[in-house]
């Protein structure tokens, strides 16, 4: 990591997780990925006594100088809103019913999608500006892991694509000619409301459990009791590959999740 100037930060955070990205444009090359878990942050201030935490004891995060910074929303307030309506009201209005959001305390924030939607999300004000301190000699961008995620799975169609965080489950699905069928995101506890919600979409869009393909992504292994339990009613569950048109350093050939990383990676395509 000698030469941090020449290549990019992606961060992904999340209310218990944060995953690190390190990216060389050059050579279009993925260098690092590292996923870091912690008590589920209940308020801003938490999260960000966490983030701070895991900065100061890391050998690299805390650096100065980055080409860029990559800051990737994996908090719970987002929503996909049709382009055709897609004014400030209407979008906080929808952030509002969604989750917590507050125009007094959160900043909004939007990703145009090749879908006819935009994905419009929220990001506390406390904390952009810790991560704008944090970085103030780099270039920061945001983006939203849906962003990224529904980027690399588009190309799957006739699948339901679900995206597992440690407790949100994102649910997407596409057709040819780039539109979306299906797009949410849920909450779970237990390896049966990861099945129902499933099974909701599934019926939702008319599908048969058993003849649905199912591609997993995120933290799970492929022997989690989530997935088994998916198995039992689901005609085919598949894991993803990590996305192609990217090289990857050598530690990466003995990593056992090749799905896990998805949308950092897809970060790293949309902002080579």
């Amino acid at each position: 990591m000698a030469r941090l100037a020449e290549y990019s930060l992606h961060l992904r955070i999340h209310q218990s997780c944060l995953v690190i990205g390190v990216y060389d444009p050059e050579n279009n090359e993925c260098l690092a990925l590292e996923s870091y878990s912690y008590e589920t942050a209940m308020n801003t201030t938490a999260l960000i006594v966490n983030l701070h935490n895991i900065v100061q004891k890391h050998p690299f995060l805390n650096a100065a100088f980055w080409k860029r910074v990559h800051i990737i929303s994996a908090l719970s307030s987002f929503a996909f809103v049709p382009d055709d309506i897609a004014d400030e009201e209407t979008e906080q209005n929808i952030l509002k019913l969604s989750s917590k959001f507050s125009s007094k305390k959160d900043k909004v924030f939007k990703n145009a999608t090749n879908f006819g939607a935009t994905i419009v999300y929220a990001l506390p004000s406390e904390l952009e500006e810790w991560l704008n301190e944090m970085y103030s000699n780099s270039s920061i961008t945001y983006n939203h892991y849906v962003n990224s995620f529904v980027q690399e799975v588009s190309e799957i169609t006739d699948s339901i694509h679900c995206y597992i965080d440690t407790d949100t489950i994102c649910i997407i699905k596409t057709n040819e000619g780039n539109t979306l069928s299906f797009a949410n995101t849920f909450k779970y506890k237990t390896a049966q409301d990861m099945l129902y919600f499933i099974l909701f979409v599934v019926d939702e869009l008319g599908l048969s459990p058993k003849e649905t393909e199912l591609y997993i992504w995120g933290e799970l292994s492929n022997n989690a009791e989530e997935i088994n339990t998916l198995r039992k009613f689901i005609g085919k569950v598949t894991f993803g590959n990590k996305p192609k048109d990217v090289l990857y350093a050598y530690q990466f050939d003995q990593e056992p999740h090749q799905h896990a990383a998805v949308d950092i990676i897809g970060n790293m395509k949309l902002y080579k």
